[in-house]
């Protein structure tokens, strides 16, 4: 028997009878995902398939990735090939059919792809800095943020940018590891419910298996405000969820059934109110599109494809015509028939271009002539199609936020300081700064929910649930010539302090590295001091003492304690 869910709006995200899925409701979305899916895809065939069945549910969320129950093209319907107000409606690069009797010759730059690549390596080709406020929270984050973990947020970065937003959970398999996972899940493949734009639930599902005619599902189902997470499994059709059966029945979901403790339920009694299996990052908001869609609509975010989705069609028609170009620009001869060797009855004739030597034939020609061999080349249009496709790529790139310096567009063959970098990718800068804001408070939350089930259902007493601190390091790096120029500048106005400048200069360092160089400083300085003090005053007449030992006798008052008496914050200057 299911558990009953307490809060009436979750219903709708665990069913409990048969019912239509994904919710129909959310058919625009479903049709905007497929269309970002199949550009980020950069599968001419997925593309030219997403075209042709416009409106149909995303395979991806269909089948997490995979279905068997959505047929392939269809054959070409009359009124594509029409004009009037159908054919222009019907009408884009990709959603245009291939005529009868023709091959495929359309070509794809895989633009969008690109993007949503640089997008995450602006935000994630660094990992992420994490700061808890004791040591064992701190041990156990930099146990995850490993290069796993870093993978994980790059290919969720990616996956925010093309469809638009991205989930990330809270996962554990005991078979696998021995402490909580984070997973990444497609916007997609996903049912949101909403409160005043905070995520108040959300379902995700996947295709078990599909034969044609009987599908089975499997919903999870995350209620942050409960601290459970729902597991059902329906067994339907192409389009209704069916019955629910148990998890015991498939080997796919069995390994929930030994974590539920209520009902279908997984819960956290011991979980903090405040903490969550699941976030939601939005790509970028407000979204456009689906203003006028509701609040269930409203806060997804939009993806970096969006209102360029025309200009990247266009792209690969110029593309395509500059192909279709060079194609038909390949030299051709055209020669008199009297040329051609019979290579038998029925079989034709045929010209050998490695033939040496021919013998005259006396005729006549259309303009008194002799008949001789013509060869015809077509010009390659290169520069026309080069500049089109130049201005096609500048609009796409900034229509989707970024400079075109961050795609490769500025080649100036020296090197950039890295003001010259900041001022030419200004826009790219802005833009990520932009997304950062969505990004540190989910990733923020989605360790919090992490420390909280490493405590509550691995039993660690050494982690303390918080919500960490989260920061994302500069995405443009000065030299160390700028880096040194502003330090001297700050020293010699005395508007730093020592720490501050070893911190500016050496920026990956740990704090344990400042405090140790900023001791190695003030060494230095008070024995520079006292072998200059040694050269003007002279030693008294019959002293005993070398002129090392009276150095350093006065270099000692001037150097700083060891490291281990500084404090562990603040400013070091005040042990002087």
């Amino acid at each position: 028997m299911s558990t009953p869910v307490a809060d009436d709006r979750m219903r709708m995200l665990m069913p409990t009878m048969s019912r239509p899925w994904p919710p129909p409701e959310l058919n625009p979305v479903t049709y905007q995902h497929r269309i970002w899916d199949a550009w980020w895809s950069a599968d001419p065939t997925k593309l030219q398939w997403a075209f042709y069945n416009l409106g149909a549910n995303s395979p991806v969320g269909r089948a997490y990735f995979a279905t068997t129950g959505e047929p392939g093209l269809p054959i070409p319907r009359p009124g594509q090939f029409r004009g009037g107000l159908l054919g222009s409606i019907s009408y884009t690069f990709w959603g245009s059919p291939t005529p009868p009797g023709e091959k495929r010759t359309k070509l794809h730059v895989p633009i969008a792809s690109d993007i949503a690549a640089t997008s995450a390596d602006l935000l994630f080709s660094k990992p992420p800095v994490i700061t808890a406020s004791n040591e064992g929270n701190q041990a156990a984050l930099d146990q995850l943020m490993g290069d796993g973990t870093h993978a994980k947020l790059l290919e969720a970065a990616e996956t925010c940018s093309a469809l638009g937003g991205v989930y990330l959970r809270t996962v554990w398999d005991t078979d696998v590891s021995d402490q909580p996972m984070l997973d990444v899940v497609p916007a997609d493949a996903a049912v949101p419910l909403f409160s005043h734009g905070k995520l108040l639930g959300v379902t995700f599902w996947r295709i078990i298996s599909d034969d044609g005619s009987e599908v089975v599902r499997h919903l999870e189902t995350h209620a942050p405000g409960q601290n459970a997470i729902f597991h059902s499994v329906y067994v339907g059709d192409q389009t209704d969820l069916g019955r629910v059966y148990p998890l015991t029945d498939f080997p796919e979901t069995a390994q929930f059934s030994q974590y539920l403790s209520d009902g279908n339920a997984i819960t956290f009694p011991d979980m903090p109110a405040d903490a969550s299996t699941v976030v939601y990052v939005p790509n970028m908001l407000p979204n456009k599109i689906w203003r006028d869609l509701g609040p269930q609509v409203a806060p997804l975010g939009r993806s970096d494809f969006a209102g360029v989705e025309g200009l990247m069609d266009a792209l690969d028609e110029t593309y395509s015509s500059w192909q279709r170009d060079i194609r038909l620009a390949k030299a051709r001869l055209i020669v008199p028939q009297q040329m051609l060797d019979n290579i038998g009855r029925g079989k034709g004739a045929v010209f050998d271009p490695d033939r040496q030597v021919y013998s005259p034939v006396s005729m006549m020609t259309s303009n008194g002539g002799t008949a001789d061999i013509m060869a015809n080349q077509f010009a390659i249009r290169y520069q026309e199609h080069q500049a089109t496709c130049g201005d096609y790529i500048n609009r796409i790139v900034q229509g989707a936020g970024y400079s075109g310096q961050t795609f490769g567009e500025y080649d100036g063959g020296q090197g950039m300081t890295a003001t010259e970098i900041r001022a030419r990718e200004r826009k790219t800068l802005i833009t990520r700064n932009k997304k950062v804001l969505y990004w540190r408070p989910g990733l923020r939350d989605i360790l919090y929910g992490w420390l909280a089930v490493k405590r509550s259902v691995f039993n660690d007493s050494s982690v303390t649930p918080e919500r960490p601190e989260a920061e994302f390091p500069d995405v443009v790096l000065p030299d160390q010539l700028e880096l040194a120029q502003t330090a001297s500048a700050l020293a010699m106005a005395d508007a730093a302090s020592k720490e501050t400048l070893v911190r500016m200069v050496h920026p990956d360092w740990s704090d344990q590295e400042v405090r140790a160089e900023v001791v190695m400083i003030y060494a230095e300085t008070g024995l520079d001091l006292a072998q200059r003090a040694r050269v003007m005053l002279s030693s008294p007449m019959g002293s005993t003492e070398t002129l090392s030992e009276q150095v350093q006798e006065l270099a000692d008052p001037s150097q700083a304690p060891p490291v281990a008496d500084l404090p562990e914050t603040g400013n070091v200057e005040d042990v002087e």
